[in-house]
């Protein structure tokens, strides 16, 4: 520290015995001194030693950075160097500068002393003392506010500047939570260029002094709520809220009557350029805004803010110039119809990083970018976007750029006939396997009027004879196509490149083959599809039957053997409905009035409840030695007798066993038969119903005896 203090007084005492010859003066450290045809150029690194530079009094522009001490600022405060027109003192260790420390360099037009965190705004006060004497444009005061937190910037800096031409003004990282009741208006009206960035504004009524600064065209408001350990951020998270978004975020925007959403209106009218991106603080969506009748303003960003849901319109006069509008990194899911709609002179959209995967599937989103009638450059990169409308371009004739990259396309299906100004399409990082030849038609037709870009890296290229075409034009077309030398081939292993030149031989050679072959194939194959379908038909009973066999069987159902003890029921009752009250005697007489007591199934009663109705039938068919069949017209009309009619079939053909018992409950006329059925009549002997009590004797004992036989 003595070290130090000796040193800096040694170069004072020298400079002060040397300024008298008034051709050089001295600054501690290592400088270098550059000409060029218009400046002399010195360059300090700031490291203090014993020895000293000694430097021309013509000096135009310092540059002085590393010192660790205030060394530099009692070398060069007071010095009477007419021609110096920049000072920068960014990067060092100040912490004071003495007030009107640059007073009296007349041609001074640039100062820096940006990243000077210990100066604060006392300070920077000092520093703006006495720049009215200067022609001071340019003022760089970055980052100079980090020990004291200072929160309203004062209004007395302004005053001092309020005379100056200063035309640019950065203030970027300052901890400024709100300026000062005049401090805005007290700023010089010559200023063009002002930043902001990275402090905590909040919305406040002096923000409205903005209308103040007639000449204001660039404004940089970005990443507010900022502080310096965070400032570094890439951006902000901002949680989706589906409550909001799902019920009432339309109502959230519209409501919305803070100064936020007015900014548009209250920036001066001379504003060209607005930069408001990474903001914390506000909403999530963005909802109706307007700008000002006479508004000048051609660029916003308004990226990396969160606005999840973008609601409008943005509202222009018609003397609208807003040329660049960019909204990427917002989360984005959903623009509401007629959002772009009154930007008509609009050339450039930047809508990438954001997820608008889902949107874009939708129908309505074919008409989003129909009010861009003059849009020349289009991004929705990185959005999901799996599935686009065919005719989402439409109406922008006059489409130069489109960036679709990075997204998750597997077929192309945006028509671009119309687009005969296009000179580049990204469509790379995507799933694409091919691309149409009404596309590739369209690409031709354009690169026969002026050069033409397809960026189609790293997609998934079918590298087979069937996607020949479109590997061929990529190689012969006069559209320029990018491929990475990387780009592997789905089906072969290798490049494309190498795919080419292998597929050329390839499928040179079985052209002629394939000509007939794949007729002839498809003809076998047809051939083949129609005798499995009439046999399936034929079959389908017992194809049926045997699933739902195979099924109960994976289920731990053993099947029955030809013992009759591995039967659960002796027999299975199928009839309709209609005739149950005569089966209901049928099973009384058969379990509790028969010397035999048969064990039968019946469906109201013995199905397993909550399987499916088939997979029951099934079951009780193929566990019961016998199925006594109910015929009657009722019969005949239920479809789950019939069912149960072909599964009983089924059985006795397939198990080589006499299933069916076939009692007629009246008669039936042939031609209302079914053609299954009067089969089964033809070739198998039947039981009728009784008619009278005799009868009724000799019908009992003749089903017990075909139940109990075999």
């Amino acid at each position: 520290m003595y070290e130090i203090i000796l040193v800096t007084s040694f170069c004072a005492v020298f400079i002060h015995l040397t300024a008298l010859e008034k051709i050089e003066f001295y600054l501690c450290g290592n400088c270098t001194e550059t000409f060029n045809s218009t400046d002399v150029i010195v360059t300090c690194d700031g490291v203090v030693n014993n020895s000293y530079s000694s430097i021309s009094v013509n000096v135009t522009i310092l540059i002085y950075q590393n010192s660790q001490n205030n060394s530099v600022i009692n070398d060069l405060c007071f010095k009477n160097l007419e021609k110096l027109r920049v000072i920068k003192l960014s990067k060092n260790k100040l912490s004071i500068i003495p007030k009107g420390c640059f007073s009296n360099f007349p041609s001074l037009e640039n100062l820096s002393i940006s990243n000077n965190d210990n100066l604060g705004f006392d300070n920077l006060y000092n520093a703006c003392s006495g720049l009215n004497m200067t022609r001071i444009k340019y003022l760089y005061a970055n980052n100079i506010n980090q020990v004291k937190i200072t929160y309203p910037f004062p209004k007395n800096i302004s005053v001092l500047l309020q005379n100056t031409s200063l035309e640019t003004l950065h203030l970027a990282y300052n901890e400024i939570r709100i300026p000062e009741s005049g401090a805005i208006s007290n700023l010089p009206k010559t200023l063009r260029d002002v930043s902001i960035r990275g402090n905590r504004f909040e919305a406040s009524p002096v923000l409205l002094e903005m209308g103040y600064l007639k000449s204001l065209t660039q404004l940089d408001i970005s990443f507010q709520c900022t502080t310096l350990k965070y400032r570094s951020r890439f951006r902000r998270r901002v949680d989706f809220n589906p409550e909001i978004d799902n019920h009432t975020s339309v109502d959230y925007c519209n409501k919305e009557k803070s100064l936020e959403a007015d900014v548009l209106m209250a920036l001066p009218s001379s504003l060209k350029r607005l930069i408001a991106t990474g903001m914390v603080s506000g909403s999530n969506c963005i909802p109706h805004r307007s700008t000002r009748s006479d508004s000048k303003l051609e660029y916003i960003d308004i990226s990396r803010d969160g606005y999840y849901k973008w609601i409008g319109p943005i509202n222009v006069t018609k003397s609208n110039q807003i040329k660049v509008l960019i909204l990427s990194h917002n989360q984005c899911r959903d623009i509401s119809s007629g959002f772009f709609d009154n930007l008509g002179n609009l050339s450039n959209l930047d809508i990438s990083f954001n997820l608008l995967g889902p949107f874009f599937k939708r129908n309505e989103s074919k008409n989003i970018f129909k009010g861009l009638q003059s849009l020349k450059k289009l991004n929705v990169s990185y959005n999901w976007i799996s599935q686009v409308p065919e005719d989402l371009l439409l109406h922008n004739n006059l489409l130069e750029n489109l960036d679709i990259s990075n997204n998750a396309l597997e077929t192309w299906s945006i028509s671009i006939n119309h687009l005969k100004k296009l000179t580049s399409i990204d469509c790379s990082v995507n799933k694409l396997e091919t691309l149409p030849k009404t596309f590739r038609d369209a690409l031709d037709e354009i690169s026969l009027s002026h050069n033409i870009t397809l960026d189609f890296h790293h997609n998934k290229i079918l590298c087979s004879c069937v996607n020949m075409d479109f590997i061929n034009w990529l190689f012969t077309s006069r559209v320029y196509v990018h491929l990475s030398v990387a780009d592997q081939c789905t089906g072969y292993n290798g490049n494309i490149t190498h795919a080419h030149e292998y597929l050329k031989k390839e499928c040179g050679k079985n052209h002629n083959l394939k000509e007939w072959l794949y007729p002839v194939q498809f003809i076998c194959i047809l051939f083949i599809l129609s005798i499995l379908a009439v046999v399936g038909y034929k079959k389908r009973w017992a194809i049926i039957y045997r699933w739902y066999l195979f099924r109960l069987h994976r289920k731990g159902y053993t099947p029955v053997g030809e013992c009759e003890d591995d039967f659960k029921y002796d027999a299975f009752l199928s009839f309709a409905d209609e005739d149950r009250a005569f089966v209901d005697k049928v099973v009384k007489q058969l379990e509790e009035d028969s010397d035999i007591q048969f064990k039968l199934c019946v469906h109201y009663r013995d199905f397993t409840p909550g399987k499916y109705i088939s997979k029951n039938i099934v079951k009780a068919i193929h566990s019961s030695k016998k199925t006594i069949v109910f015929m009657s017209r009722a019969y005949l009309k239920s479809h789950w007798c019939n069912y149960e009619l072909r599964m009983a079939v089924t059985e006795e053909s397939h198990m080589n066993r006499k299933v069916i018992i076939m009692t007629v409950l009246e008669e039936i006329p042939k031609a209302e038969l079914s053609l299954e059925v009067l089969q089964y009549y033809q070739k198998n002997s039947y039981i009728a119903k009784p008619n009278n009590e005799q009868e009724m004797k000799l019908f009992w004992r003749t089903l017990k005896g075909v139940i109990a036989n075999d």
